[in-house]
């Protein structure tokens, strides 16, 4: 893949970015769990929160890369109990998360007398801390984030270099994938921010967050009926 009398080891070439930059942008930017929480928490807690609270997913993100390049990533793939227990642990998490959301949506007691009223900030502010627990707790959870960097990652490494070039390359790619990951969680967030701030109906908020809540209990149930083979 790589030609290696033009490219120095370890350094990407521009065919392997060529291919590997919009996939990586497909991946991060499809719906899942974190960039659902990111539009809800763009909705909420505003832009600003929002975008801190994607801190948490990428620190998850950074030490599944690290634990990756230091094999203990491919340790854990191959080990079913423990790959096992971290999927259910994940859809357990997933699942309490979005019943949380649903209960939390629960008319409150002025809602019934002020259906017309308009809001530009929502009146549930959640502090950056702690929506950046929930992003790296719901990264970190979800095993189908290891086999991202365990399985995506390494067809576009160039194998025909030696092992610490291939950790280079697999380190870079990782990188870039964070990279393409924080701009469309942005985005994700962004989204959820123009929508709040738009001067929404309490109604409507409550319901865009049982919606949320509900897709969160579908994402974790699906997690954990899901079979991830890995072999």
């Amino acid at each position: 893949m790589t030609n290696r009398r033009q490219y120095p080891e370890g350094v990407l070439s521009w065919a392997q970015l060529a291919v590997f930059v919009p996939a990586a942008v497909a991946v991060a930017a499809s719906p899942g769990a974190n960039n659902l929480l990111a539009f809800r928490n763009g909705v909420q807690s505003g832009f600003r929160n929002a975008s801190l609270a994607l801190s948490g997913r990428f620190l998850a993100f950074t030490i599944m890369l690290t634990l990756v390049i230091a094999g203990l990533g491919t340790l854990l793939n191959t080990s079913q109990p423990a790959f096992e227990a971290l999927r259910f642990l994940g859809a357990t998490f997933m699942i309490g998360l979005g019943l949380w959301v649903m209960w939390s949506a629960r008319p409150q007691g002025d809602e019934h007398r002020n259906t017309g009223t308009t809001r530009t900030h929502p009146p549930r502010h959640s502090s950056a801390w702690k929506l950046a627990t929930q992003e790296f707790v719901t990264a970190g959870a979800n095993p189908k984030a290891l086999l991202l960097f365990t399985a995506f990652l390494p067809p576009f490494v160039d194998t025909t270099q030696n092992m610490t070039a291939t950790g280079v390359q697999l380190a870079l790619l990782g990188v870039l994938y964070i990279v393409c990951e924080v701009v469309t969680a942005l985005v994700w967030a962004g989204s959820g921010w123009l929508l709040g701030s738009r001067g929404l109906r309490r109604r409507t908020l409550r319901r865009l967050d049982q919606a949320s809540g509900s897709l969160l209990v579908v994402f974790g149930a699906g997690l954990a009926l899901s079979d991830l083979t890995r072999r």
